[in-house]
């Protein structure tokens, strides 16, 4: 026996009403699911709300609710310039530091707890300022001088902030450029290679967060850098020197007879005396240095890998000028700023190590003016 099953299909309209149906009852399910999930719930708010300003920055802090669903606070607030920005802080924190901003005005805070699905609770509003942004104290703070063959920038940071000075002229082949110092404490920057020519060089500051001062301008002439004579150099003491090299080399005056192919050498022959080792030259006259610029022992990179220089007016009082890193390893001048421009009549440098017990000098010259 052949049982037969008779059907009437749906017709269009009715098969549309039976799937919105169908959606609208699988969408109440998984409304119904979450729910019990604890999804959509909101957290309790955030409590004991405090602000404290900083440079350019506002400090929050807060108590967390003692609530599972809490996941996270969302701090936003609209910037100077009309953007919305926020900030999500994990529920693992109870505070943060909201930074970048370029003035001193008041800003309106909402501090929202929200839960692990996105409930939102209602907003904590606060209103706070942040002190005057690093950058623009640093730029008050700005001063430009002469100096030998270019300017020195100098600032004040007492922030603690990380702020960068940059200063734009022009070189000497008509070129526009920049140099860069980090600001992030107080101090000077060094600009140099130029001629005597007046020109105005502009400064500004700016913070991680791009904020930039105005312009400054300076317009200053670079002091001319000259080589002073070393006609009437002589020495005036030493560590040890070393006749067995055979003269002029191991001698000190070897340093200041324009040959760089001749030395002076720390003695070897009779005695081994260990560093630092030293010599002290009488320029003959007070002039003002900008710099020193030494050779090493040509084609020999034995020597002493660091030396100091020191001044003097009058040969019995002196002036530290730092210690520095000498490049054993190459035959080209090693320059060496003096940032003070000390006014001297006698310097003393001093090799204060190296590879070996022994230390050799190929030239030694002093820039600045007379």
């Amino acid at each position: 026996m052949v049982v037969r099953i008779l059907y009437k299909p749906l017709n269009t309209k009715v098969m549309k009403r039976f799937l919105i149906y169908l959606k609208c009852y699988c969408l109440a399910g998984l409304l119904i699911s979450c729910e019990d999930d604890g999804s959509n719930v909101v957290p309790e708010i955030i409590t004991d709300v405090e602000t404290t300003a900083g440079y350019g920055e506002i400090i929050f802090k807060w108590t967390n609710p003692d609530d599972e669903n809490f996941y996270y606070v969302d701090i936003s607030f609209v910037d100077s310039k009309g953007l919305s920005r926020s900030s999500k802080v994990s529920h693992f924190a109870q505070g943060d530091t909201i930074t970048g901003f370029a003035d001193t005005n008041s800003y309106t805070f909402n501090l929202t707890s929200c839960s692990y699905s996105g409930g939102a609770s209602s907003p904590v509003v606060v209103t706070a300022s942040p002190l005057e942004p690093a950058f623009s104290f640093v730029s008050a703070t700005i001063e430009m001088v002469a100096d030998f063959g270019g300017a020195v920038v100098s600032w004040d940071n007492e922030t603690g902030k990380e702020v960068t000075v940059m200063v734009a002229y022009l070189a000497n082949s008509g070129e526009k450029v920049t140099s860069t110092f980090d600001a992030s404490e107080t101090g000077k920057g060094y600009i140099s290679g130029l001629s005597a020519t007046t020109q105005t060089f502009t400064v500004t500051a700016s913070d991680a967060a791009g904020n930039t001062s105005e312009e400054k301008a300076f317009e200053i002439t670079p002091l001319e850098e000259t080589a002073i004579s070393k006609t009437g150099w002589s020495v005036v003491g030493y560590s040890s020197q070393e006749p067995a090299e055979g003269a002029p080399n191991g001698y000190v005056t070897a340093v200041f007879d324009d040959d760089v192919s001749t030395y002076w050498h720390s003695q070897w022959s009779e005695a081994q005396p260990g560093y630092p080792h030293w010599f002290i030259i009488d320029i003959g006259k007070e002039v003002t240095i900008s710099r020193f610029e030494c050779y090493r022992r040509q084609d020999d990179d034995r020597g002493q890998t660091e030396c100091q220089f020191l001044t003097s007016r009058d040969g019995i009082t002196w002036e530290d000028q730092g210690t520095y890193d000498f490049d054993s390893s190459t035959n080209d001048a090693q320059s060496y700023r003096m940032t003070s421009n000390p006014q001297a009549r006698y310097f003393k440098y001093v090799a204060t190590a190296g590879p070996n017990f022994y230390a050799f000098l190929g030239e030694i010259t002093v820039f600045g003016a007379e």
